[in-house]
């Protein structure tokens, strides 16, 4: 591609042509074709468009892009972005690591970050495109963790599959410290890459730290002789390499040494009977013999100090009787009895410890901004109540909303009715401006009608008064997951499959979503098919400076390249048109 500036890409052209490598990289991992994997990673590290994408990914894309490493460095203008990637290339450097230290939700724990430089992240994003797809043909089903197009809804349903109708005992586990004490040389063995990445990542590893805490630095710097620091874009795929083999060990291990059953049962009903679902460190094991669960525990013990000199904590690792209940990512999970028939029943649930953070974090948010306008706390509210609760639709989520639901509604008319001022100084009159009588709102393309709505009225971008409301948690109605197919990956070249489950189990609002699915998935600009990491934003085709209303027929969802694009081609069309 021979470009001379950032404006100049085409990233259209780009995206297809690295996505297509990776496809290839991912078929020839499927097929065991070692020397052709590493073939088409060396050609895809040295490629410009996938230097380009990763310079893109990290200084436009990921959320951390305004955070300077230790060289205290962040690029923004499109200039130092060419430049970047005209000069990224993958030579078994790296820079010291930044680290601070960050507070655990809902605890006075605190987790260490490890910041790398810009330039050191965009040399592990590059090496991620190349080393994500062989390993998507390798990692285990049910491995949910930091993996392109699954989640954490899709542990969850693993696990109510396999506990349905069922009484189980669960070893419920985490790895104490599982980033920060991985083996370096193991670790790097296991990767089993050429030379020229695993010296890159080695030198990423081994990469010094400086510490940061409290806004006060020093000039030293600490050996790093283990782990791989959290914050960095490519630790999430190297943990998880670290950790690929537990899920067949405990299927192997059982049917080899503990089965108890029939010999003329098959193999895949034995393996059926246990499972391993995990997701980053942490994994639960499912069997109805305790005793099973115990030796299952033993062989991972000895299996993670063994391969990688790690261990469990001991504080977050327990053998429980589903009975009595247990939480994983958040949800409690517990099977019940039906009175009629007796049978058990896997009830998922949102846990006590979320409702808890969630009402915390809201407080938090509400005492931090007593002076801000009623519009301006809709805005500081409105994703957090509306993300916690996409997060735990697909549960028996009705009860644990409305709980929610009336802990907030405290915290905001106790806000309210503390904004006492010169003509609102009784309660009667505070609730009239900020809980108007039958206010009628539409959220999710519902209608709800109620007494006591947070609601504000904001100038829109045309100057027009727009009233903005703060959603309620039991307007959020129960789904269904359907989990993922076992060993799927969005380089499988099954992108008609992820399109529909990306529009289907997305936290986009109703509008995108209808246009989503009548573009059939793609994108009216390019033609190609939204995929996992894209990233999408909505168009009006008619310019609103042109005269184009905020109609759904006119608009359209399109990439956020081609939106960038489009709406260059848009302003010159609008100052044509105002000319003389």
């Amino acid at each position: 591609m021979s470009i001379q500036a950032w404006s100049d890409v085409d990233w259209i052209l780009c995206e297809k042509r690295v996505y297509r490598l990776q496809k290839r990289i991912f078929s020839a991992s499927r097929d065991g074709d070692k020397g052709k994997v590493h073939f088409l990673q060396r050609k895809l590290i040295c490629s410009l468009d996938a230097k380009l994408i990763s310079v893109r990914r990290v200084t436009q894309i990921n959320k951390g892009r305004k955070t300077p490493g230790i060289d205290k460095r962040i690029i923004s203008n499109n200039e130092e972005k060419f430049l970047l990637a005209s000069n990224l290339k993958v030579e078994g450097k790296a820079s010291t690591i930044r680290r601070v230290w960050i507070n655990k939700a809902g605890k006075d724990e605190k987790r260490p970050l490890g910041i790398p430089t810009i330039k050191d992240r965009a040399l592990q994003m590059l090496v991620k495109l190349a080393l994500e797809p062989e390993w998507e043909a390798k990692f285990e089903p049910n491995s949910y963790g930091f993996r392109p197009g699954r989640s954490c809804h899709d542990a969850i349903q693993a696990i109510f599959i396999q506990s349905r109708q069922k009484s189980l005992f669960v070893l419920d586990a985490d790895i104490r410290k599982c980033f920060e004490t991985i083996s370096h040389q193991k670790l790097l063995n296991k990767l089993g890459t050429f030379s020229l990445i695993e010296n890159q990542i080695n030198s990423w590893l081994i990469a010094g730290i400086m510490e940061e805490h409290s806004n006060v630095s020093t000039d030293k710097v600490m050996p790093n002789t283990q782990g791989t620091p959290q914050g960095s874009v490519i630790s999430p795929l190297l943990a998880n390499i670290a950790l690929h083999g537990m899920e067949d060990l405990v299927k192997e291990y059982y049917c080899s040494t503990l089965y108890r059953g029939p010999s003329k049962v098959a193999i895949r009903d034995r393996k059926a009977q246990i499972a391993l679902v995990r997701y980053a460190d942490a994994f639960v094991v499912l069997h109805k013999d305790d005793q099973i669960v115990y030796a299952t525990k033993a062989i991972l013990s000895k299996w993670l100090k063994q391969h990688m000199d790690l261990e469990f904590s001991n504080a977050k690792t327990n053998i429980k009787s589903t009975d009595n209940g247990y939480e994983f990512l958040g949800f409690h999970i517990m099977s019940i009895y039906a009175a009629e028939s007796n049978k058990p029943k896997c009830q998922i649930s949102v846990s006590k410890t979320s409702k808890k953070n969630f009402l915390r974090k809201t407080r938090e948010i509400i005492q931090n901004n007593r002076a801000a306008s009623a519009a301006q706390l809709i805005y500081l509210l409105s994703p957090i109540v509306v993300g916690w609760c996409n997060y735990f639709r697909y549960a028996e989520c009705s009860k644990s909303f409305k709980q929610v639901e009336y802990g907030l509604f405290s915290q905001i008319r106790a806000w309210v009715f503390r904004r006492k001022s010169k003509g609102l100084n009784t309660k009667a009159k505070l609730k009239e401006k900020y809980f108007p009588e039958k206010t009628t709102v539409t959220f999710n393309g519902k209608v709800h009608t109620g007494n006591w709505i947070l609601k504000a009225l904001v100038r829109g971008r045309r100057n027009e008064l727009k009233e903005v409301f703060l959603p309620y948690p039991s307007w959020v109605a129960s789904e269904r997951w359907v989990k993922i197919k076992q060993n799927s990956s969005p380089f499988d070249g099954q992108d008609l499959y992820w399109s529909q489950r990306n529009a289907k189990y997305c936290n986009w609002n109703k509008q995108k979503v209808i246009l989503v699915k009548f573009q059939n998935y793609a994108c009216p600009i390019c033609q190609r098919k939204f995929l996992e990491n894209d990233i999408l934003e909505i168009d009006h085709i008619k310019p609103v400076g042109l005269g184009g209303t905020d109609k759904i027929s006119n608009l359209q969802v399109v990439h956020d390249f081609c939106h960038v694009k489009k709406s260059t081609t848009d302003k010159k069309l609008i100052v044509e048109n105002k000319s003389p």
